[in-house]
């Protein structure tokens, strides 16, 4: 049987195993946020689909925004975006999919049950699924999927935002002399990249990609979540006690 609890998750594109362990995605962060080793698959005037090979088998496929203008941008570019549990808590999910909150392990760590039947990842599903058996099976399918979601702000540079899953990374950077234009890579594993037949359809990806960013980043629901998500904790601090440690209620 397999261990479902949510004390665990998914290696990186290995769904036989069961180790709580992001820092594979994390390591490659950097490079996803360059150019250099990516072979350019297809190109649009707003959105470009590259790949490269993966260090624990397969390929990875980058989908990227060069620049999206964001309405009512964060004044912070780390902050945007919200943190899973205020998804899966407040909010019925993005466009067609749907997020329930099922537990959280830290803030930005949580794990949701994600139900979707978005066009772009039921495309997705189809071209870049496995090529034995059904592509419902894989997890770009429409079917239902528990998922531990965990969100890394200032990495891999100081004011970016990561989401992290087991089986892929969207990663958000604010250009240079901008307060609301963003670069946004959404990077994903697959066993055995495309076949040939695919090919045609990359281009209509690319801009299914941008046009479904747009979409989630400036929804009507964007500025509602993110100020409830600046609100979702309180930070709290102890100063230091000169004159001896602090004074804590007695439990008889």
């Amino acid at each position: 049987a397999v261990d479902r609890s949510p004390e665990h998750c998914l290696w990186p594109g290995n769904r036989r195993s069961m180790v709580p362990d992001f820092s594979a995605w994390m390591s490659v962060a950097p490079s996803c946020m360059s150019d250099a080793d990516w072979e350019v698959a297809a190109e649009t005037s707003e959105a470009v689909l590259s790949h490269r090979s993966c260090l624990w088998g397969g390929r990875l496929i980058k989908m990227e925004v060069p620049s999206l203008f964001i309405e009512d941008a964060p004044g912070d570019s780390k902050n945007l975006f919200v943190r899973p549990e205020v998804f899966g808590n407040l909010s019925p999910g993005p466009l067609e999919t749907g997020l329930r909150h099922l537990a959280t392990f830290a803030p930005g760590d949580a794990l949701l049950d994600r139900s979707n039947s978005m066009w772009m990842l039921r495309v997705a599903a189809v071209l870049f699924g496995h090529c034995e058996g059904s592509a419902e099976d894989h997890w770009l399918g429409t079917g239902s999927a528990t998922t531990r979601y965990r969100l890394y702000r200032d990495l891999p540079e100081p004011g970016d935002c990561v989401y992290v899953t087991s089986e892929a990374m969207y990663l958000a950077r604010r250009l240079p002399k901008s307060s609301s234009e963003y670069r946004l890579v959404f990077v994903f594993h697959t066993p055995f990249g495309w076949t040939p037949w695919a090919v045609p359809f990359l281009h209509g990806v690319c801009q299914m990609f941008r046009q479904a960013s747009h979409r989630i980043l400036n929804g009507p629901r964007s500025r509602c979540l993110r100020a409830i998500d600046a609100k979702m904790y309180l930070v709290l601090s102890m100063r230091t006690f000169n004159r001896g440690p602090p004074m804590i209620p007695h439990d008889n």
